[in-house]
């Protein structure tokens, strides 16, 4: 028997600690967080190594919601700044200022005539006024040529986003794109074509991140104002039925409710007879991984770069960035901590020894390192679940999943629980409401701050 009102939360990250928070600030009786590691945070960490400082890759602040804001800037007071981004595209050996197709300014001339000249043919579409390209789009592929051309598509769009997602955009849906591929008006890319810079488009072009520490400050603010955790607990097993989870340490608990944050796939792995149509639709789910090579570098060859998206395929990886330039304190004066990314998936293994070489290889080619022995420190890691690859079986995959799953008092959430594409801020925000469905507090209802806690 499940214990009465017993909330049981799966993972310590950004959502599981916000769910954690809310309830035990709503006062909720009974809430036990577990976390598998022994630290809080899940990918919004950071490691030191040696003079060197690494987050879990790029993990920028884009505060919407003024109460998270709000709270973030209370419970690390100071350390937050606010910076303006500094993005390039590195391609046919230059770089030009993100976005690409509002600064093609600098490419070779054939390639700005083509994506200028492509990108006016798409605007010239014959299209009804209500229509909009998400909407009318049968795939991501057919969005892109739609809306800026086939020469932006081809030099920029199609080979970036394969690389990134580990497949192509025509497999893809555009359910996910929402505020993260922006439109671009057409006097701003014709702008940008003759050189008037434009810095300022997309949902990232200022964020916030620490002075100091990484981005794990942030999830150690969360884990101090969360209440307990119970670290080094991994779930091995779930009993969604007489609604009962096991770990790894031999503990076993009853809940009425089981908030996970777990990615979609390994949550049905733990739930014994799982019926075979939600089994059916877990083996849907499809997803990229991220392998990453996170160097400390004796010199600073990245001209104050904070990253660079790399669309060419003679490069495996689609992006290498700079925490030291987005935060000094992330490297020693006059040092870089650098780090890039390749994505993988079942259909396309990773040989790791050969994504170093070409890493390596690469971050030369683009003269962000000149010899390996100016390579102070090194550090691989991989993210199993990095992106969520929203392709034709999604949407039905994973309403049939969370269907079974309410039904038996399971809240799957988060970015990889829910299976989705979303921000930091929207991990908060996940938990938050799914505290508030537990307390009975409609969704984006005022609350009343705790003392020291929200500022009024």
């Amino acid at each position: 028997m499940s214990r009465p009102d017993r909330v049981v939360i799966l993972g310590a990250g950004l959502t599981g600690m916000s769910a954690a928070y809310h309830l035990r600030r709503g006062k909720h009786p009974n809430v036990a967080l577990f976390e598998k590691e022994t630290t809080p945070g899940g990918l919004v960490r950071s490691k030191q190594n040696g003079a060197y400082r690494f987050d879990y890759t790029g993990h920028f602040l884009h505060f919407r919601d003024p109460k998270i804001a709000a709270q973030v800037n209370e419970w690390l007071p100071g350390e937050l700044t606010t910076v303006t981004r500094d993005a390039w595209i590195h391609s046919h050996r230059v770089y030009t200022p993100y976005p690409f197709q509002t600064n093609l300014y600098g490419l070779p001339l054939p390639v700005v005539n083509e994506c200028l000249l492509g990108y006016i043919a798409a605007r010239d579409q014959d299209r009804a006024p209500e229509r909009t390209p998400e909407r009318d789009a049968p795939d991501f592929e057919t969005w892109i040529r739609h809306s800026v051309g086939n020469g932006i598509a081809r030099h920029f769009m199609i080979p970036y986003n394969t690389k990134l997602w580990g497949v192509p955009p025509s497999a893809m849906t555009t359910d996910w794109m929402n505020r993260f591929v922006p439109p671009a008006p057409l006097d701003k890319v014709v702008a940008g074509a003759l050189g008037l810079r434009d810095a300022s488009s997309g949902y990232n072009a200022r964020f916030e991140y620490p002075r100091h520490g990484g981005i794990q400050i942030l999830s150690e603010a969360w884990a101090r104002h969360a209440g307990p955790i119970e670290y080094a607990h991994e779930a091995v097993r779930i009993d969604a039925v007489n609604r009962r989870v096991g770990f790894d340490t031999g503990l076993e608990t009853d809940y009425q409710t089981l908030i996970s944050t777990l990615p979609l796939p390994v949550l049905c792995a733990l739930i014994a007879d799982l019926p075979e149509p939600v089994r059916a639709a877990c083996d849907r789910l499809s997803w990229s991984s991220v392998w990453a090579l996170c160097l400390g570098i004796k010199a600073n060859h990245t001209g104050g770069r904070h990253w660079v998206y790399v669309p060419e395929e003679k490069y495996p990886f689609y992006r290498v960035g700079c925490f030291s330039n987005i935060a000094p304190s992330m490297a020693p004066d006059g040092h870089s901590s650098v780090w890039v990314e390749q994505s993988y998936n079942r259909d396309r293994p990773l040989d790791a020894e050969q994504a170093r070489a070409d890493a390596i290889s690469g971050l030369k080619d683009m003269g962000w390192l000149k010899d390996e022995s100016e390579i102070a420190v090194e550090w691989p890691l991989r993210m199993p679940y990095a992106y969520v690859i929203y392709d034709a079986h999604h949407a039905e995959a994973t309403a049939t999943i969370h269907e079974f799953l309410r039904a038996h008092g399971i809240l799957s959430t988060g970015r990889y629980g829910k299976w989705d594409y979303s921000s930091m801020e929207d991990a908060i925000l996940y938990g938050r409401d799914a505290a508030q469905s537990l307390l009975g507090i409609p969704q984006n209802a005022p609350t009343t701050p705790s003392p020291g806690t929200d500022l009024k």
